[in-house]
């Protein structure tokens, strides 16, 4: 249930995550507020992947099948911060709306489904089957499934959850996309190698 100490604890967590600033390969500071985040809501196990990835888990009494919610923890960058109503890195609460790069793509969803699977723990005394997992990911924005196959691989999931923005309707598949990426482009070309030289294959 959500009473208002919760919410206003939710709200804590997302403005805290949106003022750390995590570009693409730059999201170490946002996956080390949310391992506090684990840490201080008694989940029971939580790691940070060689990717960079952190994920967090919570075992049910009983074994079960397993639901991983996803969601990514980078963002794109700002360009020109003086087009922006409010700073863009400020978390800042205005009229019941939370600001700032990546409130909603995708920090808000993150929070949430950190916060709803702790009170779940909470409210049920984990009398349930299986486990829960919550996975923040990188590298979303530039090379989008390549770290979220790292944490895939570990967990193994029945079920997947992704928390991308939806208009609240219930999305159950994807179309899918291609994307054609000039790797000769400088920046486009060190995070690749960034990216594919931190994990063994």
């Amino acid at each position: 249930m959500l009473i208002e100490a919760r919410k206003q604890e939710l709200i804590k967590l997302c403005s805290e995550l949106i003022q750390h600033q995590s570009y693409s390969g730059e999201e170490n500071n946002v996956a080390e507020r949310i391992k506090q985040a684990f840490q201080e809501l008694g989940f029971d196990a939580f790691w940070i992947d060689c990717y960079g990835n952190i994920v967090g888990q919570i075992k049910g009494k009983r074994p079960g099948k397993s639901i991983l919610f996803d969601g990514h923890i980078d963002t794109v960058p700002v360009p020109d911060d003086s087009k922006w109503k409010h700073a863009p890195f400020s978390g800042k609460l205005e009229d019941g709306k939370i600001y700032g790069r990546g409130a909603s793509d995708m920090k808000g969803a993150v929070s949430a489904m950190i916060m709803a699977a702790a009170y779940f723990a909470i409210d049920t005394n984990r009398d349930f089957d299986g486990d829960i997992y919550i996975a923040g990911v990188v590298h979303e924005e530039c090379f989008e499934g390549v770290a979220a196959r790292e944490v895939s691989k570990r967990v193994q999931p029945d079920y997947v959850v992704i928390g991308e923005a939806s208009e609240l309707n219930l999305k159950i598949g994807q179309r899918g996309r291609a994307e054609i990426v000039n790797l000769h482009t400088p920046q486009i070309h060190r995070r690749a190698l960034m990216l594919y030289t931190r994990c063994p294959s």
